[in-house]
């Protein structure tokens, strides 16, 4: 009689704690269920933002032509070359804002954030240069 009263007792107490878990499963899926539905409106506010700036940036007016610095373009400087003339570097970049000459070589600096500069050697041809600071 003790092992049907010791299996009395398990089932009885799985049958209460049978409840218990579902409880907890189903608090489990209801805090699920909360959280998606917080991302799913939080993604739809940041869908809408993406389209309002999308829009802001399609509707403003397109920069200036910046002909008068053409140093500005990326382009432009691929198409230096070893050993041009500070004429040819010149005529294809325009202007520095600031010469520098150090002991050998000479820096042409363009005014930008990003550093843009050319080096010359000392017979004043160029030997290195670069849109962006490095």
């Amino acid at each position: 009689m003790r092992n049907t009263h010791r299996h009395a007792l398990l089932l009885v107490g799985l049958a209460l704690a049978a409840p218990l878990a579902l409880r907890a499963e189903v608090g489990a899926l209801e805090a699920c269920e909360t959280r998606t539905a917080m991302f799913e409106k939080r993604l739809g506010a940041l869908q809408l933002r993406l389209g309002q700036l999308e829009h802001e940036l399609a509707t403003r007016p397109r920069p200036e032509s910046r002909a008068n610095e053409p140093w500005r373009d990326l382009a432009v400087w691929k198409t230096l070359r070893d050993g041009m003339s500070e004429a040819d570097v010149l005529r294809i970049l325009g202007p520095p804002g600031r010469v520098t000459t150090y002991y050998g070589f000479q820096r042409w600096e363009y005014p930008d954030a990003l550093g843009a500069r050319v080096n010359f050697d000392e017979r004043g041809r160029l030997i290195a240069w670069g849109p962006f600071a490095r």
